[in-house]
């Protein structure tokens, strides 16, 4: 008796131990969250504003009142808050934003206020194709297991699975979710759980590829060069390499051992999931042809998805090339994965400011453009929440972990 109270009280404090922990970390995330959108916001006006010349201190100035053309002096805030003063800036001063001689930069607000609406319609029509082809890929791998699901039944976990990931991150997540309901229809467990992980690499591999290919038909063209494209070849050889070696040290158990990283990898949850799969892994290794069409739909999802970002940006009437989209996309979502914040926020909107704003194009207009990036897909997120209401009650996440590792 005595044994078995000890017993229960040393799991009743370790359950509190790792929920203390798992609190302070969704702290921590959202610490960091608001750090980096503060970081971002003060890089940014809510209102027109101008810029003045280097000599003459290159500072940004928000616009009092709208200027008439010919004018010789701008009227511009200066200072900040209830501080704020109005004086008359020397239009000879401000900066020209290109060689057209405009001088007035668009702020956050009136960068929305002025969407265009047919690019944006275009833009919220591709995104849930985007989706759904994302429901299919997912869909092939699972036959690939010869693991049967209605088509349909495999949109609903997919939009619920996308509910978790884009409207409550850092709650349960959407992956999780999914291979615990199809988990239901099957004994492969395991089978389950592998397809999940390799639809994941699958999608992240290939915003790899997309963005080094194109980089490297742009050098090829002779459209940019070596030298301009290093703040996006340096991302994606470091992405590239860390996804492939991560894969080749879960998959290949000669490398492991080759490397002395048996144990290492045998700590690691994954590595029971991947053992429970038992064949399951093999079989991947064997369908080539499955997964070479799994690859091209995964190629058109991602095409969809960044060509909605572009509509978006056209929408903006941001002055960017295409490639540009397919070049920077791609790592801001291989960048944005990283577990630093939930859902990635703050850290996704910095890095759209950081590979978008240029001379021409403010931040403040790629702020606007990172939120309806951001928004977009969230909105189309919601049939998710319909799924989660109609269906059984979701257990939290340590029991559908405890259930899937069984």
């Amino acid at each position: 008796m005595n044994s078995s109270a000890s017993s229960r009280r040393k799991t009743s404090a370790s359950d509190v131990t790792k929920r203390t922990v798992k609190l302070a970390l969704l702290l921590a995330k959202l610490c960091v969250a608001a750090a980096l959108l503060a970081w971002v916001v003060s890089l940014t006006h809510w209102g027109d504003y101008v810029r003045t010349k280097p000599e003459f201190g290159g500072k940004d100035f928000t616009l009092a009142a709208a200027p008439s053309p010919g004018d010789k002096e701008l009227q511009v805030y200066q200072g900040s808050l209830w501080w704020k003063t109005i004086r008359a800036l020397p239009a000879e001063q401000v900066l020209s934003i290109d060689s057209s001689g405009l001088l007035v930069r668009r702020g956050f607000a009136q960068s929305l206020q002025h969407i265009s609406p047919l690019p944006l319609i275009l833009a919220m029509c591709l995104v849930p194709i985007s989706m759904l082809i994302i429901a299919l890929r997912w869909w092939l791998l699972l036959r690939v297991q010869e693991i049967f699901i209605h088509p349909w039944e495999i949109v609903r976990l997919t939009f619920l699975g996308l509910f978790f990931n884009n409207v409550a991150p850092g709650t349960v997540g959407g992956d999780l979710v999914k291979a615990y309901y199809v988990s239901k229809h099957t004994q492969k467990k395991g089978a389950v759980l592998l397809s999940v992980f390799v639809d994941r690499m699958m999608g992240m591999v290939e915003l790899v590829f997309m963005a080094g290919l194109m980089i490297a038909i742009l050098i090829a063209g002779g459209w940019e060069t070596f030298g301009r494209m290093q703040k996006a070849i340096v991302p994606v050889v470091v992405a590239g390499a860390v996804l492939l070696g991560g894969l080749a040290f879960v998959f290949s158990t000669r490398l492991r051992r080759e490397l002395h990283l048996q144990k290492l990898y045998q700590r690691l949850p994954l590595a029971h999931h991947i053992a429970s799969a038992g064949d399951a892994t093999k079989v991947y290794r064997k369908r080539y042809g499955s997964l070479v069409v799994a690859v091209i739909v995964t190629l058109a999802s991602h095409g969809c998805f960044i060509g909605a970002i572009a509509l978006l940006g056209e929408a903006l009437f941001i002055p960017l090339p295409l490639w540009n989209y397919f070049v920077y996309v791609p790592l801001i979502f291989i960048i944005g994965a990283i577990p630093v914040s939930p859902g990635g926020v703050g850290l996704v909107e910095n890095l759209y400011v950081a590979f978008f704003a240029t001379a021409a194009v403010g931040a403040s207009s790629i702020l606007a453009l990172a939120l309806l990036a951001r928004f977009v897909p969230i909105f189309w997120s919601l049939p998710g929440l319909v799924v989660a209401l109609r269906g059984a009650k979701l257990p939290k996440a340590e029991q559908m972990q405890a259930e899937l590792g069984d």
